[in-house]
């Protein structure tokens, strides 16, 4: 899963979170259950991660683990 500025399409589904608008296109809505998007400043750099929300896992076995 990844993020990239785009315009809306007809495919997507547009939620505002704190006065940020988000379109998900719908096919990939249901894998972003548990998900959890924050801006990150590390060593390696910064921008946008989206990892599971605190205190779920992937013991169900998640592609980003």
């Amino acid at each position: 899963m990844g993020l990239t500025l785009d315009e809306s399409k007809n495919e997507d589904q547009t939620y505002t979170v704190n006065d940020i608008d988000l379109m998900i296109d719908e096919n990939v809505l249901p894998h972003t259950k548990g998900s959890q998007i924050d801006y990150i400043t590390n060593s390696y750099g910064q921008g946008f991660s989206i990892a599971p929300a605190e205190g779920s896992s992937c013991a169900s076995g998640c592609s980003g683990c």
